[in-house]
């Protein structure tokens, strides 16, 4: 029997496959879990394009069920302000979210036994692969939904029915596969315990798949195990490409695809060599656009969730989340197909940092309008603004668009004040948002400026950057610097701060390139003068790459020490997805290591001057 609360909060909606193909798929929202077709026959999956399609049949009638499209309602992306996750919390658990993991009862290191490996017929096999094999051989499920490779490497869905079916579902898969569209097949194929395998998204469009309280299609009593993998992104087959082939890697001889957690690469194997790509490539140039907007990196609504992260090389962090979960875990351990230990603080520590700063969903206050492209939002959070020093950065979270890096303009007790310029997806969606809105915002995270050992100090901030250096002018004045402060933009409308920074360092020069305010010339263009005349000891600064390139070439010619804010797309914040990496071996994650680096850091940074939004 499904739990009373599952029949609460949720109804059907009244669209079928021509809006979700307009509202999901076109606009990229879709993740390709395959929860559409979990249930309608006429829902396909174009492997090359990675898109469901329907076969014909929507086009003279749109939706099924009287209207209401069952790939519309059950996919995970619909509805999203009907279908909040703390809703899946109480369908999964039946309470609301309470740790910073989520529900779990039970956080180890695992790894294969050598009779597992034996049983299995793998010695590549991991802990996730123990866990079904023992599940299997305990008669504890009939089958489990998991991926193989085809030809091109790319994951494709099937049903396992035997241990020995699992061996082709072992090994790291960088792409996402429609494995929920299989939950159907195996029901209608007699499976009446039925295991599935899948990333966050896929669980979250599994749980709606078997407890939507308006649709049952028996799935939530025959999928009787859930297995997630943690995840920070999946990638489009058709981009990886690209990047396979710029390193001449030949996807038909790929063997294997390893993460190495520690410098930030994938490792492509075949018969003959490994190459390692850089993971910020990779999320620069191929990750999925709904990926940005996930913040669920453990598979909170799984029943174990598995994953690298946290373990020794060799070892698998399992998190039990859910009695089923347990049962299946201690299975696996009393049969001989696991050895586990605890992980050590350290460790442990490190899996928490994946989501210790989880979103807050804050009331946008009050929105200052500094012109058409600019606006300043207050938000309240007392833990933020407690916890904020000048130069860390925050994330906002824009629901089911994106996450955005952002600076701290102000903090004015516990409000803070996020100044942002309209320039994409997410922060268009953020300018339509009114005051009494309500968004997430997750930080503070990086490190901080350090100016302890400087005396005459001179801020420099271009454009957007006049809004992160802002934060650190009141904080000098009271560490008894001497501060100097420059500012410029293209125009007198992009000019933001003016008066504020005035107000506190009376004479701020202040630099257009089209002159309408202060001089015109570029504010890199007085530079040298104010390091002569106010003996520089030390720049702060942050604005468009390009600018802060030329001001960290006029502090080397004039020997002045600097340090500069970098941006960068960022996914964890916690310095483990790889995104937002940089350096010679892109190996040194800005959101951890940075924001704020040294003149001696930048100067090793090949790509410093040519990052652009």
């Amino acid at each position: 029997m499904r739990m009373e609360v599952n029949k609460m909060f949720m109804e059907k909606i009244q669209k079928g496959w021509k809006e979700l193909e307009s509202e999901v798929i076109e606009t990229g929202r879709c993740v390709y879990c395959g929860a559409c077709g979990a249930f309608c026959i006429n829902i396909k999956f174009d492997k090359d394009k990675e898109k469901p399609y329907d076969d014909g049949s929507c086009e003279e009638m749109n939706t099924c069920r009287e209207g209401y499209g069952v790939c519309y309602n059950l996919c995970p992306k619909t509805a999203i302000e009907h279908f909040p996750i703390d809703l899946l919390d109480k369908w999964v658990f039946g309470k609301e979210h309470d740790r910073i993991l989520g529900h779990y009862s039970k956080i180890v290191s695992a790894k294969l036994t050598d009779k597992a490996k034996q049983k299995i017929e793998d010695n590549e096999a991991g802990p996730l692969t123990g866990l079904l094999a023992s599940a299997m051989d305990a008669k504890k499920i009939d089958c489990a939904i998991v991926n193989e490779n085809d030809e091109k490497f790319r994951p494709i869905p099937y049903i396992a029915k035997e241990i020995s079916e699992l061996k082709k579902s072992i090994g790291y898969k960088p792409s996402q596969a429609p494995t929920v569209s299989l939950v159907g097949d195996a029901i209608n194929e007699g499976c009446t315990d039925i295991a599935v395998v899948g990333t966050p998204c896929q669980i979250q469009g599994l749980r709606k798949v078997q407890n939507h309280p308006r649709f049952d299609f028996e799935a939530y009593d025959l999928v009787s195990l859930a297995i997630g993998t943690f995840c920070f992104g999946t990638f489009h087959n058709a981009e990886l490409s690209k990047i396979l082939q710029k390193y001449h890697i030949n996807p038909e001889e790929i063997s294997r695809v390893e993460k190495d957690e520690d410098n930030f690469k994938l490792i492509f194997y075949n018969t003959t060599e490994k190459i390692a790509v850089p993971l910020n490539e990779l999320y620069d140039a191929s990750i999925r656009n709904a990926c940005f907007s996930c913040s669920d990196y453990t598979a909170s609504f799984a029943d174990i969730s598995v994953g690298n992260i946290g373990s020794d090389s060799g070892w698998d962090t399992l998190i039990i989340r859910t009695e089923k979960g347990r049962e299946i875990f201690e299975l696996a351990v009393e049969q001989g197909y696991l050895e586990i230990k605890d992980l050590d603080k350290d460790r442990k520590e490190i899996v928490l940092d994946i989501t210790r700063n989880k979103v807050d969903v804050v009331e946008i206050e009050q929105i200052d309008k500094h012109s058409d492209e600019i606006k300043s939002f207050w938000v309240r959070n007392p833990r933020i603004a407690k916890a904020y020093r000048p130069g860390n950065f925050i994330v906002l979270w824009i629901p089911d668009v994106d996450f955005l890096p952002m600076s701290v303009s102000q903090v004015q007790g516990n409000l803070l004040e996020i100044t942002v310029q309209k320039i994409g997806e997410g922060t268009e969606a953020l300018f339509e948002m009114q005051e009494g809105d309500h968004i997430g915002i997750r930080g503070p995270f990086g490190n901080e400026w350090n100016y302890e050992d400087a005396s005459n100090i001179l801020v420099v901030g271009g454009g957007m950057g006049i809004a992160a250096i802002t934060s650190v002018i009141e904080p000098l004045k009271e560490n008894k610097k001497n501060v100097f402060v420059a500012i410029g933009a293209k125009n007198e409308t992009s000019l933001i701060f003016e008066e504020r920074l005035k107000d506190l360092i009376p004479n701020t020069l202040c630099t257009t390139d089209d002159g309408s305010v202060g001089r015109k010339c570029y504010v890199t263009d007085p530079i040298v003068e104010i390091i002569e005349e106010k003996n520089i000891d030390l720049i702060l600064t942050c604005g468009p790459e390009v600018m802060m390139k030329r001001v960290l070439e006029l502090a080397n010619e004039n020997n002045v020490d600097l340090q500069a804010s970098l941006e960068r797309k960022m996914k964890c914040g916690v310095g483990l997805c790889g995104s937002c990496c940089v350096g010679k071996d892109n190996d040194i994650a800005v959101c951890k290591e940075g924001p704020i680096f040294s003149k001696d850091q930048l100067t090793q940074f090949p790509q410093f001057g040519n990052y652009e939004k």
